[in-house]
């Protein structure tokens, strides 16, 4: 069942189906065009829609309802040559070609010069190669797959030429067969009218030729239209589609988690979860990535949109894309892939800026140990170790048989960047002794404590305070303390058990003639498993833990690949202070001398020292 529609031409109204409406409206509109460049088309043309509306009267009044696109055909054929119907003469007669029955005025000469137009009718995405198979001939699909296997050998050679750098370097050269498309399709016209149509084709522009045109691009319209709604091929493009589709959905679920990975991260950053280094790295290029998520969105999101929309239209369910549509998509799919790719590189430029700089200032720092400094007893210091202990007010009181005064990269919480005193000696006992003090320390109950690590025993912290007599500068002893510090090794210790570490199970390595536990010996370099079953008990470790942010228990607890680099927290209590004019000296130490134990091998490290007051004297 076909639709009628009502139309009025030349003032009076026609029933006319839907098919002969279309075939009549292009019949007429290509005849305007082809007049309009004459003068007097305007009549031409009225002239020939009058005798339209005459041959439709006859046709109603010979009982016809509705007229069918079989009866325009009919009366296209009646009309004939437009020349006859304005009353000239056919270009055959003896006349004279292009003599008008009027007299000497003349008619314009057909046009047969052929041009390029994109292939309107035939097209699958702009009509650019359907239309250089009319133009310089072959058929349209083998223009296709030539240019798609042109594409493909083109696309091939560049990206084989070199690396992944210089393939972005000639990344337009890559895509040089779809920019020559792109600029085709932007540039070029489009087969509009029935006269575009015979210039592209290369035939004469004459009414009878523009006729044979609109009934033939009629009679393809009315065969697809009574063709199945859905073809063979319009199922298959719509199952790869359908197919083509779901990837591009799970793409970009994939591509979304991925991005909000990303923020959730750099926000969690921000809270501190990061070591410094990471964060600095993820600061840099969350500006690159942010954009470069957006744009891979968008770039998927584009295509799951077209593939969807092909996928419902090869069904029929909807209109497919026209030219124009497409072009735009493409060009925009392209820019997103542009700047996707532009992004990733910008990032990748910024990653590798922040890490050379990281690598810079570990060099600055590696050249620095090499310049010395002597202080007054003779000590020799790195650049980086004079600093550390004139900024922190430290003072080398004896040094024998050390390598170093400080060293970086073991912190408890993983950062490599923080210094502190260390040193080592692992074949002759070595003799460390640095300290700081505090002038003027008011009356109260004091407590020192520090963070330390050392991997053999004899390893101590001190405090040594005096009270000073103004009026006869003597001097009285108020505190002499120390405590050994605990040799966890490079793993453990008890900041890290505090904080939940594993307290069994711990494996050390001795390097001694051997090693007893329990009644058992085992040979030098044994690797022996100490059960560590009793739980951190301690009231002032468990305080200082309770104060560090989230983060630092993480690094913590992460550092070393989870196992602690084995620093603990130790601490001198109850420092009774009774008078004022205190002085309090603190620091580490390996001398017999203040620690009655005999000097060792081996190495000690320590750092974060506080004398902080805890009480008043009573």
């Amino acid at each position: 069942m076909k639709k009628n529609i009502t139309i009025n031409l030349c003032g009076r109204l026609y029933q006319i189906d839907e098919d002969a409406y279309e075939l009549l409206s292009q019949y007429i509109e290509a005849l305007r065009s082809y007049f309009k460049k004459q003068e007097g088309g305007e009549e031409i043309a009225g002239d020939i829609e009058e005798r339209v509306a005459e041959l439709f009267d006859d046709l109603k009044a010979q009982g016809t309802e509705a007229i069918a696109i079989e009866q325009v055909q009919d009366i296209i054929h009646q009309i004939g040559q437009v020349e006859e119907i304005a009353g000239e003469t056919p270009s055959d007669s003896p006349e004279g070609e292009g003599s008008h029955a009027g007299g000497s005025e003349k008619v314009q000469r057909p046009l047969n010069t052929k041009k390029y137009f994109r292939d309107s009718q035939n097209k699958l995405l702009a009509g650019v190669l359907a239309g250089c198979a009319q133009y310089f001939g072959g058929s349209a699909d083998a223009w296709r797959w030539g240019f798609v296997i042109l594409s493909v050998l083109w696309i091939g050679f560049w990206s084989s030429i070199g690396t992944f750098m210089l393939s972005i370097f000639v990344l337009p050269f890559i895509f040089l067969p779809a920019f020559a498309y792109l600029l085709v399709a932007i540039f070029s016209p489009a087969t509009q009218t029935a006269e575009d149509v015979l210039q592209m084709k290369g035939k004469e522009v004459n009414p009878q030729n523009l006729a044979t045109e609109v009934q033939e691009a009629a009679q393809v319209k009315v065969k697809v239209k009574k063709a199945s709604d859905t073809s063979v091929w319009d199922i298959f493009v719509g199952i790869i589609s359908l197919c083509l589709s779901t990837l591009l959905t799970i793409g970009f679920i994939v591509a979304l988690c991925f991005f909000v990975a990303f923020l959730v991260a750099h926000e969690l950053m921000a809270g501190e979860w990061w070591d410094v280094h990471d964060a600095e790295e993820l600061q840099s290029i969350t500006l690159p990535v942010v954009l470069c998520g957006i744009l891979l969105l968008a770039s998927i999101g584009i295509l799951l949109y077209c593939s969807i929309h092909a996928a419902v239209s090869s069904f029929g369910k909807t209109k497919p894309m026209s030219g124009k549509q497409r072009v735009i998509w493409f060009l925009l799919w392209v820019a997103s892939m542009v700047g996707f790719i532009g992004s990733c590189v910008w990032a990748a430029g910024r990653l590798a800026n922040t890490q050379m700089g990281h690598w810079n200032t570990h060099r600055m720092v590696t050249v620095a140990e090499y310049e010395s400094v002597t202080d007054e007893q003779g000590h020799v210091f790195s650049k980086e170790e004079w600093d550390f202990f004139q900024q922190n007010g430290w003072e080398m009181v004896t040094a024998e048989n050390v390598d170093r005064y400080t060293y970086i990269g073991e912190y408890m919480t993983g950062d490599k960047n923080v210094r502190y005193l260390d040193d080592c000696n692992d074949y002759t006992p070595l003799v460390y002794t640095a300290r700081k003090h505090e002038d003027d320390v008011e009356p109260g109950i004091y407590r020192l404590s520090a963070v330390v690590k050392a991997d053999n025993e004899n390893k101590f912290i001190y405090l040594y305070g005096v009270t000073i007599d103004e009026q006869t500068g003597d001097s009285t002893v108020i505190a002499d303390e120390v405590k050994e510090i605990p040799n966890y090794g490079l793993e453990g210790g008890n900041i890290w058990e505090a904080l939940g570490g594993e307290t069994k199970g711990k494996v050390v390595t001795k390097e001694s003639s051997s090693l007893t536990v329990g009644a058992v010996t085992v040979p030098l370099g044994s690797k022996v498993t100490v059960e560590k079953s009793e739980p951190v008990n301690d009231p002032v470790l468990m305080d200082y833990v309770s104060q560090f942010t989230d983060r630092t228990k993480r690094r913590i607890l992460g550092a070393h690949d989870g196992k602690g680099f084995g620093w603990s927290y130790i601490y001198i209590d109850n420092i009774k202070v009774d008078n004022p004019n205190n002085t309090i000296f603190y620091g580490v130490t390996t001398d017999e001398s203040i620690t009655g134990k005999p000097a060792t091998t081996g190495w000690f490290s320590a750092t974060d020292f506080k004398l902080e007051k805890i009480g008043e004297v009573e």
